[in-house]
C-alpha cells in the first residue's frame, strides 16, 4: 500500500498530499504551481531548482543532478524538481526568479481596431481570437459588430510542463502518444480560462460567442487541432496539413456553443506557422509599394519578406536563449530582471544596467542579454570569437586560466562562457537566415523592417546590429517595432471573415527557403557566430 506525504509550496502557501516517490515537479503540476521546466524534465537546464526543508525527505541526488548543482554552487538543500522524489513530508520553496511569470501586459497590448464586414456578411455578437504561443497564450474578446477589442487576457502556456520549446513537446508526444491529448487539453483549459476572464471583465455571457479564430506556430496549431506534430520533429519537418482548419469548439474542448466554429490559420511549413501569416495579414505589406521584412523573434525566428516580385519566407532556430531560457542566470521579463545594459566607458565600471521595476537584480532576460554582450564587446570583455578577455575586470578564470564567467558589476548575476555560446548560435542563425532570404529574393536593401514577437518588439535593435545579429542592409530603411502582430492578425480574421480567404490565397504563394538545404549555410553560420 502506497504511503502519502504532505508537501507545502512556498511562497504560494499551497499544501497537498502526494504518494511517496512522486517527483517534486509532478506534485507542482498536480497543485497547479507555476514551476519552470525549460528542458522538459530532462534535468539538464537547472531552471527547476527548489529548496527543500528538510532536504533528507527527498530522494538522493544522482550524478547528473549533482553535476548541475555543483556548477551552480548550490547548497545541499537545493535540488532539481524534475529529479527529486518525495520520500517524506517536505516544504518546497521556489526561488522568486525561477517562478513562471505572467506576461499578459505585453502579450495582449493589441490596439488595432479593424472595421468589420458589411451587415450582410458579418455575424453579430461576440468573438474570441487566440494567439497560442509556445510560452504564452493570449485571448482577445471582440465585438463582431464594431470590430473593437473589448477585453484581453494572457497566461503562461501550461503545456510548458512538457518542455520550454516545441521540440521538447514533440518529443514528449513521440515518447507517449497520450501526451498529445494531454497537451491539447491543457491548451483548451487555458483558452476556456482566458475566455471566462474576458467575459467577466465585460459582464457578458458565454452564449454570446459566435466565432473563434486561433493562430500559433505549426506545432501549437497541430496540437490544438488534435493532430500529432511528430512529423515536425524529424526531417524533412513537414506538417501533416498546411491548410486552414475549420472545426467545432466542442471538438477541441472549448466550453462554447455546440455549433460555434473555430478557424485555425493555415501554415507555410513545419516551422513557419499561422502566427507569421497572421502578422503578415495584420501588417498588410501587400497594400504598400515597398519591400518589407517582418521578423518575428521568439523561441523560433520566423522571417517573411514581401517584394513586388513575390513573397519569401524562412525560419531559423534562434532557440529560447533570447527569451532568457538556457541562460545560467536567465529569467523572463519580470520584476528584477536586468532588461537593459549599457557601455559606460567614462565610469569606474564600463558596464551598467537597469532592471524591470528598478527592483534588486534577480536575473537577466533576453533583451538584457543582447545589451550585455554588446556592452561587453565594446568594453573588450569578450573577444571576437566569444571568449572572455582574461585580463578584464570581473572575469573569473578556471584552473587552466580560461575565462569562464563575467559578473555584472554590483550584482551576483553572471554571464558564463556557455551563455555567450548560446547567444552566438541564436544570433548567427538569425543573421544567416536574413542574409540568405534577401539573396534568394534578389533584394539588397529593405525599405521597411518590422520587428515583432515575444522578444522581437522589446530588444534594442542597434545593440543587436552591433553584435552581428541583424545585417546592416535591413536597417538602412525604416525600422518599426510592433507588439503582437500575430494577435492582431487573429483579431482581423475574426472581425473580417473575408480576410481568411486573403491569407489562404497568400499562404500557398509564399516561397519557402529551407536553410538546411543551402549548400553554404554551415560555413555562413559558422562565420556569423563571431562578433564584429
Amino acid at each position: 500500500m502506497s504511503k502519502f506525504f504532505d508537501i507545502f509550496f512556498y511562497p504560494f502557501h499551497i499544501k497537498g498530499r502526494v504518494a511517496a516517490g512522486t517527483l517534486v515537479s509532478e506534485a507542482a503540476q498536480i497543485l497547479d504551481i507555476p514551476i519552470r521546466s525549460d528542458c522538459g524534465g530532462k534535468g539538464i537546464c537547472g531552471k527547476c531548482r527548489i529548496v527543500a526543508d528538510p532536504p533528507e525527505n527527498l530522494s538522493p541526488a544522482g550524478q547528473a543532478e549533482k553535476k548541475i548543482l555543483a556548477e551552480l554552487s548550490a547548497s545541499k538543500a537545493v535540488r532539481l524538481a524534475c529529479q527529486a522524489e518525495i520520500t517524506g513530508p517536505v516544504t518546497i520553496t521556489i526561488p522568486e526568479n525561477l517562478i513562471i511569470q505572467d506576461e499578459s501586459s505585453s502579450k495582449t497590448s493589441v490596439t488595432t481596431v479593424f472595421t468589420p464586414e458589411s451587415e450582410k456578411t458579418q455575424k453579430s455578437g461576440l468573438g474570441l481570437a487566440f494567439d497560442i504561443g509556445t510560452t504564452t497564450i493570449a485571448a482577445y474578446l471582440c465585438s463582431l459588430d464594431s470590430g473593437r477589442i473589448l477585453a484581453s487576457q494572457a497566461m503562461v502556456n501550461p503545456q510548458r510542463r512538457f518542455g520550454e520549446d516545441v521540440i521538447s513537446r514533440i518529443a514528449a508526444i513521440r515518447e507517449d502518444p497520450e501526451n498529445l491529448e494531454k497537451q491539447q487539453s491543457l491548451a483548451a483549459e487555458a483558452m476556456n480560462e482566458l475566455a471566462g476572464l474576458c467575459l467577466e471583465k465585460t459582464c457578458n455571457n458565454i452564449s454570446e460567442i459566435r466565432d473563434v479564430t486561433a493562430v500559433g506556430n505549426t506545432t501549437m496549431e497541430h496540437i490544438l487541432a488534435g493532430i500529432s506534430p511528430e512529423n515536425l520533429g524529424v526531417a524533412p519537418y513537414r506538417p501533416v496539413s498546411s491548410s486552414a482548419v475549420l472545426t467545432d469548439a466542442r471538438k477541441i474542448g472549448l466550453n462554447l456553443g455546440t455549433e460555434t466554429p473555430v478557424y485555425i490559420f493555415p501554415v507555410i511549413s513545419g516551422f513557419l506557422g499561422g502566427d507569421i501569416l497572421a502578422a503578415f495579414l495584420a501588417d498588410q505589406p501587400f497594400k504598400r509599394k515597398e519591400t518589407c521584412l517582418i521578423i518575428d523573434i521568439g523561441t523560433n525566428g520566423e522571417l517573411i519578406l514581401y517584394t513586388e516580385h513575390g513573397i519569401w519566407a524562412t525560419s531559423c532556430a534562434t532557440g529560447p536563449a533570447l527569451e532568457g531560457a538556457q541562460i545560467s542566470c536567465g529569467m523572463r521579463a519580470a520584476s528584477g530582471a536586468i532588461s537593459q545594459v549599457f557601455f559606460t566607458p567614462e565610469s569606474e565600471n564600463p558596464v551598467s544596467f537597469k532592471t524591470i521595476g528598478n527592483a534588486e537584480p534577480a536575473g537577466i532576460c533576453g533583451s538584457g542579454i543582447i545589451d550585455a554582450l554588446s556592452a561587453m564587446r565594446k568594453a573588450m570583455i569578450t573577444l571576437e570569437d566569444g571568449k572572455f578577455n582574461t585580463q578584464a575586470r570581473g572575469v573569473a578564470c578556471d584552473e587552466k586560466g580560461i575565462g569562464r564567467k563575467y559578473r555584472i558589476p554590483e550584482t551576483d548575476i553572471f554571464i558564463t562562457l556557455s551563455d555567450v555560446r548560446q547567444v552566438q548560435l541564436a544570433k548567427a542563425a538569425l543573421f544567416t537566415g536574413i542574409e540568405l532570404l534577401l539573396e534568394k529574393a534578389g533584394i539588397k536593401n529593405v525599405d521597411r523592417t518590422v520587428l515583432t514577437g515575444a522578444f522581437g518588439a522589446k530588444f534594442n535593435w542597434q545593440n543587436a546590429r552591433d553584435i552581428g545579429m541583424l545585417p546592416a542592409c535591413i536597417l538602412e530603411g525604416r525600422v518599426e517595432t510592433q507588439q503582437n502582430l500575430a494577435g492582431a492578425g487573429a483579431v482581423m480574421a475574426l472581425v473580417r471573415p473575408s480576410s481568411r480567404k486573403t491569407i489562404q490565397d497568400i499562404a500557398p504563394e509564399v516561397k519557402f527557403i529551407d536553410l538546411a538545404c543551402e549548400p553554404d549555410f554551415t560555413i555562413r553560420f559558422s562565420n556569423a557566430t563571431r562578433f564584429p
